[in-house]
């Protein structure tokens, strides 16, 4: 039996909780609860286990270790078991709203994905979608769009900001801050002669786990550090502490101390009942009366810098990039901290880049993403992170070539099989619902196979076995039947045209 409660957004407060955290049961494994109800009766059921931010599982390269997912759960099950609960929440609301039963069989799905996700976690996203019964395998892929959480949010920001007075060739970021990742994205506005604006994302996008999770694990170190010197020892001499209370205070900060933080006031913390004080005062430690305070120099330092600063140096990041950014548009729970919108705003308001928090900036992503599902062609260019490419053979090169790759086709031409035959290129602006087109040459009777691989190398991989220097991985696989010819003999050449679509439905 397990709870997940990842907040959706008629529950969410004015002040924004950035954590997700999930519950379960040592006995079945089944869920339970989810939302907020979970997490409030947390503390009331002893058989149940939390888990918090498991979307970071889906992240290949987190910035801290993982701890493995309890009783055999896997990252689809959870994200499932929360899509499905979730989705009955909805149909019973739009219910109410007067919707017919059956509107879910005319609805199309959004789900905002981070920008930094391989194809990988973006199809375990999409399996999950389906275990949980929103869309069927067999539905139309259009059934179920994937849009990057900061393109969703540049839709919004265009939408509903008062200040979002881009200009036909300027340049905004959104800076996508949220409990887990912050992603970053560039576009390029442009104004056709019918006066319709698209976006054109012009930079690669960047993103790393580096979210206001962070901010919570450096105040809880902070906490159990100042707890340890007033709490009494247990029989065996080691200070022990109790977790409830601890979590209570945790959640306080959380709820309230994190998001109102503007390096303007000390946060205060009673600490509530279920401590074995050894005193309720201690100057050194500014304990008074049971009640903790941090100066906001120490908040500062050792709670909010170490992420914030993360978070500047990924914009420095991908700014460099850049060739007109006028805007900085700050989405997402994180995204709406007062501190980081004032270290953001001395950091770059200098260069005449604005520093733009929109209205309810941690409903942006959501909000997006329906009017992405509305209207799609509203971004027209993406820039892949990745190199796509299919397995080849090119002519052979005595000087690089390994001789195990080396083939002799029907025809006496010396080949190099294993080649990368790139159809799409990374970082190269790539415009959506484009068809890009090769022609090979196999030989009769053999049927052959399309095999496309992906690599996140800087430079065009060669070869699409995997190296030290080439990070390849397939991603797809079938295969070519040879089709019946009259007239054509064994060995006779057979041109094929392959083609492949750049559908706008899912991020690249």
């Amino acid at each position: 039996m397990y709870i997940i409660t990842s907040y959706i957004y008629i529950y969410r407060p004015r002040q924004p909780d950035y954590s997700y955290p999930k519950q379960y049961s040592h006995e079945t494994g089944k869920l339970v609860q989810w939302g907020r109800f979970a997490r409030s009766n947390k503390a009331d059921q002893g058989n149940i286990l939390v888990i918090q931010q498991f979307k970071i599982y889906l992240d290949e390269n987190p910035q801290r270790p993982l701890a493995n997912l309890p009783l055999g759960l896997t990252p689809t099950v959870i994200i499932s078991d929360y899509l499905e609960k979730m989705f009955a929440y909805v149909k019973t609301y739009m219910s109410q709203k007067g919707f017919s039963n059956d509107f879910e069989k005319r609805a199309r799905f959004c789900i905002t994905v981070p920008a930094m996700w391989s194809d990988q976690a973006k199809q375990i996203m999409r399996n999950a979608a389906i275990q949980a019964n929103l869309i069927q395998l067999t539905d139309h892929r259009d059934r179920l769009m994937l849009i990057s959480e900061p393109e969703a949010a540049a839709l919004y920001c265009e939408r509903t900001c008062d200040k979002f007075d881009m200009k036909h060739g300027d340049e905004f970021m959104i800076c996508d801050a949220g409990g887990g990742t912050v992603d970053l994205i560039v576009f390029r506005l442009e104004k056709g002669l019918d006066g319709k604006t698209v976006f054109r994302e012009s930079t690669k996008g960047l993103g790393e786990t580096c979210g206001s999770m962070f901010i919570d694990l450096n105040f809880r170190k902070l906490l159990r550090k100042r707890l340890k010197k007033v709490l009494r020892p247990s029989a065996n001499g080691k200070v022990e502490i109790p977790s409830a209370p601890f979590e209570h205070m945790m959640d306080v900060f959380v709820d309230s101390s994190k998001p109102l933080f503007d390096n303007t006031d000390d946060i205060y913390c009673s600490l509530p009942m279920g401590f074995d004080l050894l005193r309720k005062t201690d100057p050194s430690i500014g304990l008074d009366e049971g009640t903790i305070t941090f100066t906001k120099e120490e908040i500062k330092k050792n709670v909010f810098d170490p992420v914030i600063q993360r978070v500047i140096g990924l914009c420095r990041q991908l700014q460099k990039d850049t060739t007109n950014l006028k805007a900085i548009f700050m989405v997402g729970g994180f995204g709406s901290s007062a501190y980081l919108y004032q270290q953001m705003v001395k950091e770059f308001s200098p260069e005449g880049i604005k520093i733009i928090q929109p209205d309810r900036p941690e409903m942006a992503v959501a909000r997006g993403a329906v009017i992405f599902g509305l209207n799609p062609t509203k971004i027209a260019t993406r820039i892949p992170r990745l190199w796509y490419g299919i397995k080849s053979a090119y002519p052979f090169d005595y000087e690089m070539d390994p001789d195990e790759y080396k083939v002799i086709r029907p025809d006496g031409s010396v080949r190099c099989d294993n080649r990368f035959s790139t159809f799409v290129e990374r970082g190269k602006p790539l415009d959506l619902d484009s068809c890009i087109v090769r022609h090979f040459t196999i030989y009769a009777p053999h049927k052959t196979a399309c095999s496309i691989f992906a690599s996140d190398s800087e430079t065009e991989p060669r070869y699409v076995v995997p190296s030290p220097h080439n990070n390849v991985k397939k991603v797809f696989d079938c295969d070519i039947p040879m089709p019946h010819l009259p007239n054509v003999k064994h060995g006779d050449p057979i041109p094929l045209t392959i083609k492949v679509i750049i559908m706008l439905n899912e991020p690249i």
